[in-house]
Formats: C-alpha cells, sequence, structure tokens
C-alpha cells in the first residue's frame, strides 16, 4: 500500500503571561487537547474575514436564527444606556400637570354645583360615618 505524503506545516506561536492574558489561558486550558489548533485556525480565518472552511459550516437552520437573533440581543444591550439616558431626558422635559386636591375635586369631577356637594358631604357626616 502506497504511503501518503506527509503534509508540509509551520509551526505558528505566541506568548500569553499569566497577569495580562488570564482570560486566553483560561480559554485555552478549557479547549479540549487536539481542538486548540482548529479553534485558532478558525478564529484566524474568522479575523480576516474568510469565515470558517466550507467543510466545517453547519447547515442547520436554527443556528443560523439563534445567531441572528443573539447579534440583535447583543446590538440592544449595547443601546440600551443611551435609549433610557434620552427617553429620561424627554420625560423630565414634559411639562408637568398640576394635582387638584382632592377635598375639591369630587364636586368638580361630577359637576355638581358647590352647595349640592356641600349638602351631600353633610347628609353623610350626620348618618355617622
Amino acid at each position: 500500500m502506497p504511503k501518503k505524503p506527509k503534509r508540509g506545516y509551520k509551526m505558528i506561536s505566541f506568548k500569553a503571561y499569566h497577569d495580562s492574558d488570564a482570560d486566553i489561558l483560561d480559554w485555552w486550558e478549557g479547549c479540549a487537547e487536539g481542538e486548540r489548533s482548529e479553534a485558532l485556525r478558525d478564529l484566524i480565518r474568522e479575523r480576516l474575514g474568510l469565515g470558517m472552511k466550507p467543510a466545517k459550516r453547519l447547515s442547520i437552520p436554527e443556528l443560523s436564527v439563534l445567531q441572528h437573533d443573539t447579534a440583535w440581543i447583543r446590538q440592544a444591550l449595547t443601546d440600551m444606556p443611551a435609549w433610557l439616558e434620552s427617553y429620561l431626558h424627554e420625560l423630565a422635559a414634559r411639562p408637568t400637570v398640576p394635582m387638584v386636591p382632592t377635598s375639591v375635586a369630587p364636586a368638580r369631577a361630577t359637576g355638581m354645583a358647590d352647595n349640592e356637594s356641600q349638602r351631600r358631604s353633610k347628609r353623610i357626616q350626620d348618618r355617622g360615618w
């Protein structure tokens, strides 16, 4: 059986410092051995705008919907502080409506004359409520 020729390769390495690159090191340690190189290749291709290799692309419709929804949520959360700030400024700029004291409100709200309102109030007081 003929032997397959070995693929040529070039080793690429970089330093990761414990103090400033702890997040990268945590990710690295969390990757299963044997998947690290593939993960780095995917990250580099994504950064270059090449996307993943066609053989690796998944054709799961729910996955693309999830990716779209996640991007929308990320954008909404990014925009939320500025939107809330502008909304609060808008609320603060609105003129306030003066509140009518409750002792005056029933007579005016029902359209009763002042003497009718006073007569009803006296009847309620006479009943002992």
